[in-house]
């Protein structure tokens, strides 16, 4: 840099610091004002992006609520099943043993029967033998021909054929016994078998059930810890909109008194200007006259956040500008109001800036809101915005402060 350079820059300075005091202690006071809006505008944001991680984390927590629901819903259904299931098992295994029962009966009864057959089958053999035995010739012949006579013959003719008849008719009672018991054997077997892989399925589905009630309460559990580290993240996000709540409340509080103690003109910076005195003068704080709280006004105001801004329009659904906004909140509740926003500072009741209460009207050079607490405002702002809240009461310059509850 050259020496004649530096040389005017000091002179600048120096002019600056011997006759610019003034404006500079001026633009600090109306700059620490700006600042002071630019700080809580700030913490605004952060406070209104924690609120927004915070609805996302309650929104994560219903999910896993429902989730965790639905899983318990499972649980339950299964289990339920499980219990029936096993309460079948408890069924098949006493017909299973009853089944048992049976077939060992059945078969002492065969091993009877078999029995039964084997020593008739060597009686008859025996009888057979002997008959064999003592005759010459066929039994029936040796009846005849040894007979003494006819009726002997008839006698032993009988005889033979009786024995025969007898022995046949045994067999066949003692084979159809031994037929009988084998069926029965037979369908107690299958009997049994279809019992025994009714049971082996049961187990099989008793044993995927109980593997799919541990996923579900893994599952469960995972759910658990998963609302636990967002609850605790919901709890974090709470403390930092509680902080950031505090940091606003106390940069607007500054802002205010910054703004108390301002009585300069002009046309920017948000301070309170123009020819009305009063705005800096305590003593104007009016008692309500009409009945209605200012939190019921601003309550009612809250309702219509977000509908459309339509100059000239009257209707707080379907669209109205900024005075046609104040003037309907206001008739709701059966107060006058003007219809022009102008006129709002020559009616009502004048409010003093440090006295400012939810529901009064404050006043800006061609436009008119509702103060809501908290250094805030609800107004029908632009057609581009719309209906809005929550914006610094110090966003335009003040020309009037009224009271009309």
């Amino acid at each position: 840099m050259k020496k004649t350079h530096k040389r005017v820059i000091s002179i600048v300075v120096l002019i600056a610091l011997l006759f610019g005091i003034p404006e500079v202690d001026a633009f600090k006071r109306s700059e620490g004002i700006h600042l002071d809006r630019v700080y809580a505008s700030t913490n605004k944001q952060k406070k209104k992006k924690a609120e927004k991680d915070l609805q996302k984390v309650k929104d994560e927590m219903g999910n896993i609520k429902d989730s965790k629901n639905e899983v318990d819903s499972d649980i339950k259904t299964k289990s339920d099943k499980l219990n029936k299931l096993m309460d079948k098992q408890e069924k098949v295994k006493g017909k299973i043993d009853k089944k048992q029962v049976e077939i060992d009966k059945c078969n002492k009864d065969l091993k009877k029967a078999q029995d039964n057959v084997k020593k008739e089958y060597k009686a008859m053999k025996l009888r057979i033998q002997f008959m064999y035995e003592n005759s010459t010739s066929d039994s029936l012949l040796s009846a005849i021909f040894e007979s003494k006579g006819f009726s002997d013959m008839l006698n032993r003719i009988e005889y033979v054929t009786d024995v025969y008849k007898s022995d046949r008719d045994l067999m066949e009672a003692y084979n159809n016994a031994v037929d009988e018991v084998v069926a029965l054997s037979e369908k107690l077997d299958k009997e049994m078998n279809d019992l025994v892989a009714l049971q082996d399925q049961y187990e099989k589905d008793q044993g995927d059930l109980e593997q799919t009630i541990a996923e579900l309460e893994e599952k469960k559990d995972q759910f658990t810890e998963e609302y636990a580290r967002y609850e605790a993240q919901a709890a974090d996000y709470k403390k930092k909109i509680e902080k950031y709540a505090k940091l606003i409340q106390a940069e607007e509080a500054a802002a205010a008194n910054a703004g108390h103690n301002y009585s300069g003109g002009g046309t920017g910076g948000g301070g309170v200007s123009g020819d009305v005195s009063y705005l800096n003068d305590p003593k104007y704080d009016p008692k309500p006259v009409t009945g209605v709280s200012g939190s019921a006004i601003v309550e009612y105001a809250l309702r219509f956040v977000g509908n459309p801004y339509v100059w000239g329009g009257n209707s707080l659904t379907k669209g109205c500008d900024c005075s046609g906004f104040v003037h309907l909140i206001y008739q709701h509740f059966g107060i006058s109001t003007p219809r022009y926003s102008q006129a709002f500072k020559s009616q009502g009741q004048p409010v003093a800036f440090c006295n400012i209460k939810a529901g009064d009207v404050v006043v800006y050079p061609g436009h008119v809101a509702i103060y809501i607490g908290n250094g805030n405002i609800v107004e029908a702002q632009s057609t581009k915005a719309g209906i809005t809240s929550y914006r610094s009461v110090k966003c335009h310059t003040i020309t009037g402060l009224r009271r009309y509850v």
